[in-house]
């Protein structure tokens, strides 16, 4: 099967492949269009597909942007209307204006434009079992960060509940921050794992630089490495709307 689709690759034949190496989700918070946008041959070079989190209110410019994105085949998630942790919301106002408040604003607009939502990242990765009830009535899968799973001096790799094999109808996603100066050959060692049992990790990062940035933010070159381990893995590298 490996020969015949690296002749067909080669003769220029195009082959759908069912991904059987696992499969990188990466994920982008917040509102970095500039960056993100400037990195869509990067991603196209990989056949990469992520998912991009938008917080605040999605004005007329915001839209705009939003819709190339999902144009080059990314993904699109809500990422709350104001940046609200959920946990302190709902306890202080309840999850009835959680919702109303924070996340109708940009899903009746999305609606409106058709950019289709499937996910949602928490903001501050701040959860409980009351907010994933709340909000797994309006999506499909959430995103919260890997703290929660993984001790801080345990691999990535061996962090079992940051691996999903089978993604469910509803989905809480374990993501692990691949940003600041984070150890590329762990993400590296916890891609071979998700490859070999063919299971979904999620990492998740802000902004796409030039520079190293002291947190939340991904460089190009770091970026290109994993694209890069990936297609070594043959793994696909999806958006959340494709899982």
């Amino acid at each position: 099967m490996r020969k015949f689709l690296l002749a067909a690759l080669l003769m220029g034949i195009a082959v759908a492949v069912d991904a059987a190496n696992g499969t990188l989700c990466l994920t982008f918070d917040d509102i970095y269009f500039s960056s993100w946008l400037q990195n869509l041959p990067l991603f196209q070079k990989y056949n990469a597909r992520a998912t991009f989190f938008i917080s605040r209110r999605i004005t007329e410019d915001v839209l705009e942007q939003m819709k190339k994105l999902q144009d080059a085949g990314h993904s699109i998630g809500l990422h709350s209307e104001n940046h609200t942790r959920a946990v302190d919301y709902m306890q202080k106002f309840g999850s009835v204006n959680y919702i109303l408040n924070e996340i109708m604003p940009q899903l009746e607009i999305c609606k409106k434009n058709n950019i289709r939502i499937r996910a949602f990242a928490y903001p501050c990765s701040q959860r409980d079992k009351r907010t994933d009830q709340e909000l797994f009535k309006t999506f499909d899968f959430l995103r919260t960060n890997s703290s929660e799973v993984k001790k801080w001096e345990t691999p990535l790799a061996k962090a079992d509940g940051c691996f999903v094999k089978n993604v469910q109808a509803k989905q809480l996603f374990y993501g692990y921050p691949a940003s600041g100066n984070f150890k590329v050959n762990e993400v590296k060692e916890a891609m071979k794992r998700a490859a070999r049992e063919n299971s979904v990790l999620v990492l998740y990062a802000h902004d796409i630089t030039q520079q190293m940035q002291p947190k939340n933010h991904i460089t190009i070159d770091q970026l290109t490495i994993l694209l890069e381990h990936a297609r070594k893995l043959g793994m696909a590298i999806r958006g959340m709307n494709e899982l």
